[in-house]
């Protein structure tokens, strides 16, 4: 009642939303959107969200990331988990949940709840993990349809060239829905056969199992690489940019590098990898910490 009297007038509106203390969501319950899965009733030690009375919009999506930062790691990605796997337009819940995270995340820097960021800064990992897998699985599955339908046509266009008789239509069909349905099951067992075959072969080279002690310097650490990477020794007049440390090194082996040997990299894609260390390598270079980490390698290495 308050807000409704508040919103419909013109100037307590507008300094309401200068100052925030109005926003766009209305007191009315019910009226968000269900991402995460709640109930309404006592509370019970699961994954579900318990309110005595149906919640309005901000109390519901406050409540998600309440809960969230009581759980550990592990857990917390179970928690996200169980709502994502119920949830059914998956691509709308994790666009949600990753701006959530990232708009929460440079919130609680300003109050320095350096708990909660790592938490938010984990969970937020996984969403941009699943994000790629989700593309990477809906291009297969385009492909797939594709090479199905091309498939089915040139099957059915071999049959009918071969038939003695018109009226065989049906027949062909028929026969070039068996041979598609039987060849797509051999593809799939092969494709299967083969990634599980290379998944094996890569495991076996896997042999980091290095932990980073504090997940919140996993940038400190990359930027540290992407130093290794561009170390020269200092210009001189024949060699106006210096001789480099490593004859050839890119961010794609940085993110080799940790995907083999670290821990919290392990088992995501070098795609997903790749994409902090390019966020880092475009933002670190002008931090007065990395220009003394460059000098610093750069005496260490190249002066005698």
């Amino acid at each position: 009642m308050f807000r409704k009297f508040f919103v419909n007038r013109l100037f307590l509106r507008t300094g309401g939303l200068i100052l925030g203390n109005i926003d766009n969501y209305p007191d009315e319950r019910g009226k968000f959107t269900p991402y995460f899965q709640y109930e309404i009733g006592p509370y019970n030690d699961d994954f579900r969200l318990y309110f005595p009375k149906l919640p309005n919009a901000k109390l519901y999506y406050n409540s998600i990331f309440l809960k969230l930062w009581a759980y550990n790691p592990q857990d917390a990605i179970k928690y996200i988990e169980d709502h994502y796997n119920s949830y059914p337009d998956k691509n709308d819940f994790l666009l949600f949940l990753k701006r959530q995270l990232q708009y929460r995340i440079d919130q609680l820097k300003h109050i320095k709840s350096l708990d909660r960021v790592s938490l938010a800064t984990i969970s937020l990992n996984w969403v941009e993990e699943k994000i790629i897998d989700l593309k990477d699985s809906q291009k297969v599955q385009v492909y797939d349809q594709y090479i199905k339908q091309e498939l089915t046509l040139i099957i059915k266009n071999e049959l009918q060239s071969n038939s003695s008789t018109p009226s065989d239509a049906a027949s062909v069909n028929k026969l070039t829905d068996q041979i598609t349905a039987n060849l797509q099951m051999k593809m799939d067992a092969i494709v299967n056969s083969t990634e599980e075959k290379m998944t094996h072969l890569a495991d076996k080279y896997e042999t980091g199992d290095i932990q980073l002690a504090n997940v919140n310097l996993k940038d400190k650490l990359i930027a540290l690489f992407i130093c290794l990477k561009d170390s020269t020794s200092k210009p001189t007049k024949n060699n106006k940019s210096g001789d480099p440390l490593f004859s050839k090194m890119d961010l794609t082996d940085i993110a080799q590098i940790l995907r083999l040997h670290f821990t919290h990299y392990k088992g995501s894609k070098v795609d997903s990898i790749e994409r902090p260390i390019y966020k880092v390598n475009n933002s670190v270079k002008g931090d007065p910490a990395y220009q003394d980490l460059t000098k610093a390698l750069q005496s260490f290495f190249f002066i005698n």
